[in-house]
């Protein structure tokens, strides 16, 4: 018994040595674990880590004094930085921060992206691996909620970005923490604009919650940094945050998000013409992270002005990576739908005033290794549609006469009659047959069965879209053509195609326009050459003659080049003939008129034999003027055409 006392004597003497000798040696300790961490970063990453003085205070508090963290260029400065760690988690090798000082710091982001577009954080191995992406993702999202519930005091903290064309910034002036609550005081630099916002919140360790609302008493707070990185600039009165996760283990992540902006403009030609303003949108979304999925509950819920719709999402990475969409308004009147748009969007239907009610579903599928198996499958319920009252433009304009202002690239070029008393325009019964199922063939096959929208033109604009990574093709029917060119700019942006698609559906839909009128229009005001529009115009030009007239080669002609009418006399060879592929386009297109009954056998054959066609009007002056040099491959855009939209 005494020998086994006097063991548990020198024991008990040792480690007190022990413990002794690491506290005392602490600081060297730490200054050699800082040197072999600087040391592998700076071998995997290129990066420079810096500081004139690494210390331990007290037991659990690590100390950098101007610390440095340096590519080519300086990526992160910081006259004090301190981490204040749980001694309990200390002693287990967690490293959980239970308090962070910091002092005078500077993080330049324009050079943290430079540096992480030349170096890869993780080998392409470790991304094909469904484990060790779980356990990386389960990793981040525990870092995340041990950062941010952890007690911040921040004095004067920089994020700064800088290119040739903008600057930006945001500095924490200060940032304390007291019992879980926390408040700060924000300067936002957006380019020349500076704004200052309070954030206030709460945290929880134990629940994983951060909760934050963001105010500032000026008329607006400006959003840095999202000019150079979303072409838009934004700014914004209130923004309400709550992220709570309910559940973190590896293999399985549950977030449940909330969170409301009160004020926003957005500024940018990405999304419109001019600046767009949304009084109130928020989210209420559930998040789940499991093996090879991640998904958004199809309950989760989007607002905008009050208007609100669930929401679902689903992306699974392995094997062959395919992404999964839902929507469903459930059942809304179409009047809530219209207050709701954003003011500086639907600058057209602006005080409309309609009846009835809708709902609305909507399942998209995209294997994104093959998207020609791409899926669409919408679902429009509409009940009692019809308008009271049009807002700033009387849509039933299209069934009177007009004056149509043509614009060519956005620049107005002049005004076209839209009147049959107008020597240029040519009602439908003076328009070749020939040259309206050519016409329809070609750009919208289905015209006269859909209502607006071709989902077969849509769906295979979506997977040209995704094969190409680029904005390829537009699926738009002669309706969306003719909405376009007669209510909208020629922008290509966000807010264009959403009130092209409002008000095709209310044109289609409200019984105020027949089929046969709105071909008749779209004849009349379409570009259709050098200052040529319309297609009496185009008839003469070209051919001399009045539409009546057009044989069925010549219909051909016309049609071929709506979407490219600028580039007509690249079609022909020096020889002033067509080139093959031209003739060979024609013919893909008389098959498809003769299968719908639009042309006879005779016409067909006639065309087999002699699908020439020869300019006789002003058109062959300009022919003879410039050579025909550039080889455009317009047989596969063509087809392609053709695929698209019938």
């Amino acid at each position: 018994m005494v020998r086994v006392k006097k063991a548990l004597r020198i024991g008990l003497l040792l480690l007190v040595l022990i413990i002794s000798l690491l506290f005392l040696s602490r600081n060297l300790i730490v200054k050699k674990i800082f040197s072999k961490t600087s040391a592998r970063i700076k071998n995997r990453y290129g990066l420079t880590v810096t500081a004139s003085a690494v210390e331990v205070k007290g037991l659990n508090t690590l100390q950098l004094q101007n610390l440095l963290i340096v590519d080519t260029d300086t990526l992160l400065c910081s006259e004090s930085f301190r981490i204040k760690l749980n001694p309990f988690h200390l002693v287990l090798l967690k490293i959980n921060p239970k308090q962070i000082d910091i002092s005078r710091a500077t993080i330049n982001i324009d050079n943290l992206i430079a540096q992480a577009s030349k170096h890869t954080l993780q080998s392409s191995n470790e991304r094909k691996n469904e484990s060790s992406s779980n356990k990386r993702l389960y990793h981040l999202v525990k870092a995340f909620f041990g950062l941010s519930t952890a007690t911040f005091n921040i004095n004067n903290l920089h994020f700064t970005y800088s290119d040739s064309a903008y600057t930006g910034k945001v500095t924490i002036e200060k940032w304390s923490y007291s019992n879980n609550n926390f408040t700060s005081t924000l300067t936002l630099n957006d380019g020349d604009r500076a704004s200052r916002v309070t954030v206030t919140g709460t945290t929880s360790k134990r629940k994983n919650s951060l909760t934050a609302t963001v105010t500032t008493e000026q008329p607006e707070a400006y959003i840095p940094f999202t000019t150079p990185f979303l072409g838009v600039k934004a700014s914004f009165k209130k923004i309400f945050l709550d992220l709570n996760a309910t559940h973190i283990e590896p293999g399985r992540i549950e977030l449940n998000l909330v969170s409301s902006i009160n004020s926003l403009l957005l500024d940018g030609k990405r999304i419109a013409q001019k600046p767009v303003i949304i009084d109130s949108c928020g989210a209420n979304m559930k998040i789940r992270a499991i093996p090879n999925s991640f998904v958004i509950d199809s309950l989760s819920t989007v607002s905008l002005n009050g208007f609100k719709t669930n929401l679902g999402f689903e992306y699974n990475p392995l094997p062959n990576r395919y992404v999964r969409f839902t929507l469903n308004t459930g059942e809304n009147s179409w009047q809530s739908l219209f207050d709701a748009l954003p003011k500086g969007l639907f600058t057209n239907l602006w005080g409309i005033k309609v009846n009835g009610t809708f709902s609305y579903s909507l399942q998209v599928g995209v294997p994104l290794t093959n998207p020609d198996s791409l899926t669409i499958a919408p679902n429009l319920k509409s009940k009692g549609f019809y308008v009271l009252s049009y807002g700033n433009t009387n849509l039933a304009m299209l069934a009177d006469t007009f004056t149509h202002r043509a614009y060519i690239d956005n620049v107005y070029v002049r005004d076209i009659k839209v009147n049959p008393k107008s020597a240029s325009y040519a009602s439908l019964d003076q328009i070749s047959p020939y040259l309206q199922w050519a016409v329809i063939t070609s750009e919208d096959g289905g015209f006269y069965n859909h209502r607006g929208f071709s989902l077969d033109g849509i769906t295979y604009a979506m997977a040209c879209n995704i094969r190409e990574k680029r904005f390829a093709r537009g699926g738009s029917t002669i309706t969306q053509q003719l909405v376009k060119n007669v209510f909208l700019n020629q922008s290509k942006n966000i807010g264009r195609k959403a009130e092209e698609i409002l008000i095709t559906w209310i044109t289609e839909n409200s019984g105020v326009v027949s089929k046969e009128r709105m071909l008749e229009v779209y004849l009349n005001i379409i570009e259709w050459g050098p200052d040529v529009f319309g297609i009496r115009e185009a008839s003469q030009y070209y051919f001399g003659k009045k539409p009546s007239s057009l044989t069925l080669p010549e219909a051909l002609f016309l049609a071929y080049i709506i979407p490219r009418p600028a580039k007509f006399r690249y079609l022909f060879d020096t020889e002033g003939k067509l080139k093959p592929f031209v003739t060979e386009s024609f013919m893909f297109v008389a098959n498809k008129m003769l299968n719908r009954g639009n042309i006879t056998q005779q016409d067909y054959n006639n065309l087999a034999t002699n699908p020439l066609v020869t300019l006789t009007g002003p058109a062959k002056d300009l022919l003879k003027k410039e050579s025909s040099l550039e080889n455009i491959d317009s047989e596969g855009n063509f087809t392609e055409q053709e695929k698209e939209t019938n």
